[in-house]
This record gives C-alpha cells, structure tokens and sequence, in this order.
C-alpha cells in the first residue's frame, strides 16, 4: 500500500524538513499518512538517487527499496461451462 506526504516550501524550508525526516526515520519516529515507515536492518537494499531538469523544472528523488522475499500467490479461478 502506497503512502504519501506532501509539503510546499523554499529550499530553506526543504533544509528544515530533511533535517528532522531523517532523524526521525532512522529513530523510528518518521510518519507517512499515519503509518510508520520504517526500513529493515535485516534485508539487502536498493537506494537511488535521481535527478531531472530542463527548460519546464526539475525534481530530485531519493528511493530506497527491499524485498522481503515473500511473493503474493495468484489465486486461481476455475470457470466451468456447459
């Protein structure tokens, strides 16, 4: 399930907030629409930074990803006919 927090401000601003968002995240203390996030110490991750800009604006990403391993079944459904 996708969780997502926005928030407008200047480039001071978006200091501020990286400040407290990443203490917070590594204190277990980040929330994101209520839900914790918090990243696992036990599995490998993937972390990517992105960059784009042109003539229209840019963004900056940072991702980070994990795999728990656990792959959701398909559930089969049979269908009979006459």
């Amino acid at each position: 399930m996708k969780h997502q927090s926005a928030f407008t401000g200047n480039k001071a601003d978006f200091a501020d907030f990286i400040k407290k968002a990443i203490p917070d995240l590594f204190g277990g203390r980040l929330e994101v629409e209520g839900k914790k996030v918090s990243i696992p110490s036990d599995l490998p991750l993937e972390f990517k930074l992105k960059a784009d800009e042109d003539e229209f604006g840019g963004s900056f990403t940072l991702k980070v990803s994990w795999d728990t391993g656990v792959e959701e079944e398909e559930e089969e459904v049979e269908i009979e006919t006459d």
